[in-house]
């Protein structure tokens, strides 16, 4: 093992770092808490060995709380070196994230026996690190094939998700009781929130709820639970499946599929259900932005919670002020007029390009463009420049 010993009096540093390499450890010595952390961002430490008598007791107290909160795959057993009858100095080390102590007079085979429980301990934790490691790894490309699934179902109903993950992840950033845990599903279920719409026709889709008939409503209702149904076999989706199942629940319970209302309504789910709601309005109904606040207060209390739409409301603010200084806007292929001239390069998903950015685009370059899209070689938007 590398092992930090931290100690200000040379005769025991002297001591123990003898004792340490006689066991083949390798030892890195500081005098001080500020020495300390300077040589573990340099070394390839596994343990540190520190006394809590040291003059700079807040330096020592900032050793620990600083190597376990360092981000790092090293795991880093600490251990305390503590008067036997000095209990408030193991709370303090404890609460500073302290692993294990050692109580004064040091001897011998208590030094051995806790280092030998301390690279037990490392091993260990490391693997698990490891473990979870591949696991967020395959958790991501399962994420990922979902959310490819969709866009070849349907590429709108793929954007209008990730944009309802990022927006998702807007509204948790002024939410504090949001747990960086909590981020990670919430962008899941963001990403993944309308996979059950894969089982309802595109024709049902376009339309508003008023516009569906009864056995369209029903099949446009089951939508939830059939994503939760395809998650749920997957272990490491079934939170975000539950989550899935809940999007469409409503503040005042008159939501689907269980008529969950407030407080029975996972949070987590009331923050996505927000992000659809305000994404569709946009989107899907082409509200302009400046109209999105009175749609909002609408939903306050009613389908969605009053928390979550101040919020919302100011976010539109935010988006209204990038929207003017933005020089360019998006269009569907179907709206685009012979003058209007391209700001972005036009890509093949491959990254073959099809038409540069300032091309100006006439009647022959626009059904260049749309028949690209219904070869389903490019996407049926482009970016041109605001006149």
């Amino acid at each position: 093992m590398h092992i930090l010993l931290a100690e200000d009096d040379q005769a025991t540093l002297l001591l123990m770092k003898e004792w340490l390499e006689g066991w083949d450890h390798t030892v890195y010595p500081a005098e001080n808490g500020l020495e300390g952390w300077s040589k573990c961002k340099l070394a390839p430490v596994d343990i540190v060995l520190t006394d809590a008598m040291m003059p700079d007791t807040e330096a020592l107290s900032q050793l620990c709380k600083r190597v376990r909160k360092a981000n790092s795959e090293r795991y880093i057993y600490l251990i305390l070196v503590t008067a036997l009858d000095s209990q408030e100095e193991i709370v303090r080390g404890l609460e500073a994230g302290v692993d294990d102590y050692i109580t004064k007079p040091v001897n011998f085979g208590q030094v051995r026996a806790r280092l030998n429980l301390a690279a037990r301990m490392v091993k260990l934790k490391r693997e698990l690190t490891r473990s979870y490691k591949v696991i967020g790894a395959h958790h991501v490309e399962t994420i990922g094939m979902l959310v490819n699934l969709i866009e070849v179902f349907n590429e709108d109903l793929a954007g209008h998700c990730r944009r309802v993950a990022r927006l998702s992840g807007r509204l948790a950033n002024r939410l504090p009781e949001v747990s960086d845990k909590d981020l990670s599903i919430l962008e899941a279920t963001g990403l993944l929130h309308d996979i059950g719409m894969v089982g309802v026709p595109q024709s049902v889709m376009t339309k508003s709820m008023t516009e569906m008939n009864g056995e369209e409503k029903d099949l446009y209702k089951s939508h939830p639970a059939q994503g939760e149904m395809i998650l749920k076999e997957i272990k490491v989706l079934q939170p975000v499946s539950r989550l899935v199942r809940a999007h469409h629940e409503q503040f005042n319970g008159g939501g689907f599929p269980e008529g969950l209302k407030d407080t029975e309504i996972p949070p987590l789910a009331k923050i996505v259900s927000a992000a659809d709601a305000y994404d569709n309005a946009v989107y899907k109904w082409k509200m302009p932005l400046e109209e999105i606040p009175g749609f909002l207060r609408r939903q306050r209390g009613y389908q969605l919670s009053p928390t979550l739409v101040d919020h919302l409301l100011e976010i539109n603010l935010e988006d209204i002020e990038e929207e003017r200084r933005k020089d360019f806007f998006e269009v569907l292929l179907q709206d685009v007029q012979e003058g209007m001239t391209l700001s972005r390069n036009v890509s093949m998903k491959n990254g073959t390009l099809v038409m540069p950015a300032k091309t100006e685009l006439t009647s022959y370059a626009i059904e260049r463009l749309k028949e690209y899209s219904d070869l389903k070689r490019i996407g049926n938007k482009v970016y041109v420049y605001k006149h």
